[in-house]
């Protein structure tokens, strides 16, 4: 018995250090705080070319401060998120299938290889959430800024889908070059194509404020997106039963023609036996 409850000890805080060891922070230049339930710590480097590596755990939250050049790295080089000035980030989740992060403020590139689960045949789902948005993606590249009011992204590489933090189910998928925005109350803007030179600014620039450079169209309010929404899976499923209620209705006409047939067969032996 004691036997089996040290080995249960071990093996927690062995799957702890190897969740740890896969969350690092590598601080090129500048000054990033990290805080968890009241514990803070504050790390400064200045030598880009021999980043200062540091193990996070789960649920840390990490603040980068002016001129900070930082990147968190998890699962080795799978999943890589360079971050810029004043953002606020914190890993919630790291799973097997799944990884989900938080971005509350700032801004950010990620990086996010394409991996299959092999023993469920899958690929992992990476998730961001921001205080407006919810963002999905298998393997991508984008950058994204976010503020308390909005959520603005871009795609590089894949397609991202992006949507509603309220309702998850107003969605929008923003292919390679193009660019979508989340504002509190609204659903997300569709899609549009960026110029390349706009691209380069986005990409480049500490700042959040160039995607305001993006013509992005009207958004539609977000409690009409939901009725819509819900408006059209009532028809859908009054579409499904039609057809259901229709393909009854052929395999019972089916049924009673072949039942005629076969009356009519025996009908027609009986009159050739007498």
């Amino acid at each position: 018995m004691m036997f089996r409850h040290l080995l249960t000890l071990i093996l927690f805080f062995v799957a702890g250090y190897v969740l740890a060891s896969e969350v690092k922070l590598s601080l090129e230049t500048g000054r990033v705080k990290i805080k968890k339930q009241g514990n803070i710590r504050f790390i400064s480097h200045s030598d880009p070319l021999n980043p200062l590596i540091v193990e996070l755990e789960l649920g840390e939250q990490i603040l980068t401060g002016k001129n900070t050049r930082a990147t968190i790295k998890m699962r080795g080089k799978e999943e890589e998120i360079r971050l810029r000035v004043d953002t606020l980030f914190r890993v919630n989740s790291l799973e097997p299938n799944q990884t989900e992060v938080e971005m509350p403020t700032g801004k950010a590139r990620f990086k996010i290889k394409r991996k299959l689960n092999r023993k469920k045949k899958r690929k992992r789902q990476f998730n961001v959430r921001t205080v407006t948005a919810l963002i999905g993606v298998r393997g991508t590249e984008f950058v994204m800024g976010t503020s308390g009011a909005s959520t603005s992204l871009l795609t590089l590489d894949g397609s991202v889908e992006m949507a509603a933090a309220a309702a998850p189910q107003i969605k929008v998928e923003v292919s390679v070059g193009q660019a979508s925005k989340m504002e509190v109350g609204k659903a997300p803007t569709p899609p549009i194509t960026v110029p390349p030179a706009l691209q380069s600014s986005i990409v480049e620039s500490d700042s959040s404020e160039t995607f305001g450079e993006v013509s992005f169209p009207p958004a539609q309010d977000l409690e009409e997106a939901v009725a819509e929404q819900k408006e059209k899976e009532e028809k859908e499923k009054e579409e499904q039963k039609e057809e259901k209620q229709e393909e009854e209705e052929e395999e019972e006409e089916e049924e009673e023609e072949e039942e005629e047939e076969e009356e009519e067969e025996e009908e027609d032996e009986e009159e050739e036996e007498e």
